[in-house]
């Protein structure tokens, strides 16, 4: 018997024979094993964040936020609408009339 007809397939081979639950719980495995840690900015990075934050709702310019919500790096472009200081999130609105809701402190970048 040869040692490469064994290994060709990986792990395929072994999932017709797990029940789909068990198939389900590796693969949520290996979602949650993708996770990052909530990153910690420094004061300096969010008063940045807040002037151009500001200064476009000024002049009603889009920006592409970059930010980090249940462990992965999502991004969303829109113009920033409205900022609750009470919950701490950012109020963004798409040209295509979506609405995002970003705490401030998960912001990563700016742009």
């Amino acid at each position: 018997m040869d040692m490469k007809q064994n290994k060709d397939r990986g792990t395929i081979k072994w999932t017709a024979m797990m029940l789909p639950e068990h198939v389900a719980m590796l693969r949520d495995l290996q979602h949650e094993h993708k996770k990052q840690p909530k990153p910690e900015l420094e004061p300096q990075q969010l008063e940045e964040f807040e002037y151009l934050i500001c200064e476009a709702m000024e002049f009603d310019k889009e920006l592409t936020f970059v930010y980090w919500k249940n462990g992965f790096y999502e991004d969303f472009t829109g113009k920033a609408h409205y900022i609750d200081h009470l919950t701490k999130k950012l109020h963004i609105k798409s040209d295509e009339d979506e609405r995002e809701y970003i705490t401030i402190d998960c912001i990563i970048s700016v742009t």
